[in-house]
């Protein structure tokens, strides 16, 4: 029960918001009244030119990333084997410094946009993932994959 937990997290992230970058005075002034704020979706980003390359890998990569850790965990249902934990495990211990990476790309191409970063739901999901994936390891201990 616990996977599917933790399949079902993984696939509310998709349209989860994981950062807000709320665009400060200063960014106003430089960039006038219309612009947006910015979005770090588990599949997407908001308020950024996703064809500039770099932003474009960006998302596509933490899309790849959700996907792929969700992919795992249907597969762990299907026939559990402990190496997808770990794979899974290890690609959610990374993530936090994949998307601190991601909102300094996004800060420094921001050219005084002024952005003030928040932390969002997105990252409750990615914790209760990672519990979940570690209390079934935890569990998985004394049996044979």
């Amino acid at each position: 029960m616990r996977m599917q937990w933790s399949l079902f997290l993984n696939l509310l992230s998709l349209p989860a918001p994981f950062v807000w970058m709320k665009i400060g005075p200063e960014g106003y002034k430089y960039y006038g009244p219309d612009v947006p704020d910015i979005w770090i979706l588990g599949a997407y980003i908001l308020g950024k030119d996703t064809r500039w390359p770099p932003i474009g890998f960006a998302w596509k990569w933490q899309l790849a990333f959700i996907l792929i850790t969700a992919f795992c965990t249907w597969r762990y249902l299907r026939k559990p084997n402990k190496l997808l934990l770990w794979f899974n495990l290890c690609w959610l211990i990374l993530f936090p410094l994949w998307l601190e990476i991601y909102s300094e790309g996004v800060i420094n191409n921001s050219d005084g946009a002024d952005l003030s970063v928040y932390p969002m739901p997105g990252l409750l999901l990615w914790a209760g993932m990672l519990g979940l994936h570690g209390v079934e390891l935890w569990k998985s201990r004394s049996r044979v994959s």
